[in-house]
């Protein structure tokens, strides 16, 4: 594919101290998760806290990776090699660092009660497993699994049912979470990216990174402007700068939530570093008008 010549100014390229910083972020976001390794939970619910930060840190990896080094690979059938920094991957995995990060606060810390927070969990759960009730069933041992969904989620329905924050939703509402179309009912994705991650980088992050996930106009154009591969790095370090953010704050909130995972962070040389990247929205100036997505809790 032949590129036009870039004639635009040249961005300065990355500092390397910014890829040692997210290097840091990344070993004491695993060694902070690590500490509940071999830890027997005292709530069976959070048996998917640890998979939901080791996707995070999967994706983290995977981004930052995808930043410091070329993708390179030989295609049969093609007479030349194919080279190139992939620019639209590190922004589809963002979003999904910030989509489990949501996930996981919204799920396993944000309730304000238990009730709310066996309501938060089963509805998560129904609605994952609920997708495969549709699959179509090829092979007996699909049919076995379908099978096995169903019943986890009559079980899944029934929890859901029992809690007072199911009984305070409207009836529609209630048929969505049902039926597995709506585990965060009152609220969106964005409306939590916005009141967990800041006002301003939380809803503007949420909504720049879906258009590469979703393919928009935006994501087409800013990869047709990609004529060097400085510009592309460059570009991509805003993107690693917030999946650095992202980190942090999953960081913080296992120190947050589990004494164990405190200690560690207490005591690591790189608190002080998390602490810079988990509080950078803050300082951002921000917008006009209220808050979306305030009145998502039982405490409202």
């Amino acid at each position: 594919m032949k590129r036009r010549e870039d004639t635009a100014e040249r961005p300065t390229p990355v500092p390397d101290v910014k890829r040692e910083e997210l290097e840091r972020l990344l070993s004491l976001n695993f060694a902070v998760v690590d500490a509940l390794t071999g830890k027997k939970l005292r709530d069976k619910r959070l048996v998917y806290i640890d998979t939901l930060a080791r996707k995070l840190f999967q994706h983290g990896v995977t981004a930052f990776a995808l930043w410091t080094n070329h993708t390179r690979a030989k295609i049969s059938g093609l007479d030349f090699g194919i080279d190139f920094v992939d620019l639209a991957s590190i922004q589809v995995l963002a979003r999904a660092c910030l989509e489990t990060y949501l996930a996981f606060h919204y799920i396993y810390e944000d309730a304000c009660d238990d009730d709310e927070f066996e309501f938060r969990y089963s509805a998560w759960m129904l609605a994952g497993f609920v997708k495969r009730e549709s699959f179509p069933v090829l092979t007996q041992e699909a049919w076995r699994q379908v099978t096995t969904d169903a019943t986890v989620n009559k079980r899944e329905r029934r929890r859901i049912r029992k809690t007072a924050r199911f009984q305070q939703l409207k009836p529609g509402t209630q048929k969505q979470v049902l039926d597995g179309r709506n585990w965060h009912p009152g609220t969106s994705l964005s409306a939590l990216s916005e009141r967990i991650l800041g006002r301003t980088w939380g809803k503007a992050m949420y909504s720049y990174l879906s258009s590469y996930a979703h393919s928009d106009a935006l994501s087409a154009v800013q990869m047709q402007q990609m004529v060097s591969t400085d510009r592309t790095l460059g570009f991509a370090a805003t993107t690693m700068l917030t999946i650095g953010i992202i980190v942090a704050q999953m960081t913080a909130s296992y120190g947050r939530k589990f004494v164990v995972a405190r200690k560690i962070l207490q005591g690591h040389a790189d608190r002080e570093l998390n602490e810079l990247y988990a509080s950078f929205p803050q300082y951002l100036p921000l917008p006009r008008g209220p808050i979306a997505g305030e009145s998502v809790s039982c405490h409202d």
